[in-house]
């Protein structure tokens, strides 16, 4: 009976330890919800201390106070100001990479940190010259990947792309145009080959533009044709079609095979 104290008391003793490894956990994770963006609910990347005395993401308070002057958690009015949280940042960081914060929360923080790493080396390939990174980091502003969402930066480093040379930054400069610009840049890149604004000319075609561009199924066939025999070159030009591409232009394709497709430069497609 002599020996079964100390084993009692090592139970006892790991009971302890687990009910306060619980305790912390909790304290830690009721810590850390206190700096959840009350906008996202996530862990913010790029924390900002607002003049409502809450932490943001930035990219997100940005857009809010855009379009109110008020407190999203008070619904106060408050200023614009936005101080960077960098001790935020770095405690975060820190409890992430330890694991002191684990879970969901902890997965997308470094989802969205990797978003942001890759986005920090397209702009620096993009500020070194490289076209692409230049129409990838313009991809990244449009979507908010890495980067805050913003359409002029988006906007801006397609055309910076499009003057590099690189068709889709052409393509995707056009998008960002209206009317008769939009279609030219859009005409242009497809005829250099990239398969995303064949079909974007063969949609133009297949619809037609009122009072401007007339439905012609053989024209909109010729394009989805030459979508689909798109291949990349060299030096810029020429983009394959993504799965996309191939389904929307198969599909148009399987359904108007009556159409005829008289240009020279519409190949059919090769059957297996």
């Amino acid at each position: 009976l002599a020996h079964m104290s100390p084993k009692r008391a090592a139970g006892s003793s790991s009971t302890d330890s687990a009910a306060t490894s619980k305790k912390f956990r909790s304290a830690i994770d009721k810590g850390v919800d206190e700096f959840l963006c009350p906008i996202t609910q996530e862990l913010p990347v790029d924390p900002v201390t607002a003049k409502d005395g809450r932490v943001y993401e930035r990219s997100a308070i940005k857009q809010w106070l855009e379009r109110s002057d008020k407190s999203p958690v008070t619904n106060l009015k408050m200023g614009s100001e936005l101080l960077d949280a960098t001790q935020v940042r770095s405690m975060l960081e820190t409890m992430v990479k330890s694991g002191a914060i684990s879970g969901d929360k902890a997965d997308k923080w470094q989802k969205r940190l990797k978003a942001e790493e890759r986005a920090k080396e397209l702009r620096r390939k993009a500020e070194a010259g490289d076209a692409k990174a230049m129409c990838d980091l313009g991809v990244n502003y449009m979507g908010g990947d890495g980067v805050p969402q913003d359409t002029a930066q988006a906007k801006m480093w397609y055309k910076r792309s499009a003057q590099h040379g690189n068709v889709r930054g052409l393509t995707n400069y056009g998008s960002k145009l209206r009317g008769g610009d939009r279609w030219l840049h859009w005409m242009e890149a497809a005829m250099r080959g990239d398969a995303f604004a064949c079909v974007l000319v063969a949609r133009l075609y297949e619809r037609g533009v009122f009072g401007q561009i007339a439905k012609d199924k053989e024209l909109a066939k010729r394009w989805y044709l030459k979508a689909l025999a798109c291949k990349e070159k060299e030096e810029g030009d020429g983009e394959e079609p993504d799965e996309e591409d191939k389904a929307e232009a198969s599909a148009w394709l399987d359904a108007n095979a009556d159409v005829a497709a008289p240009w020279f430069d519409a190949p059919d497609r090769q059957v297996a």
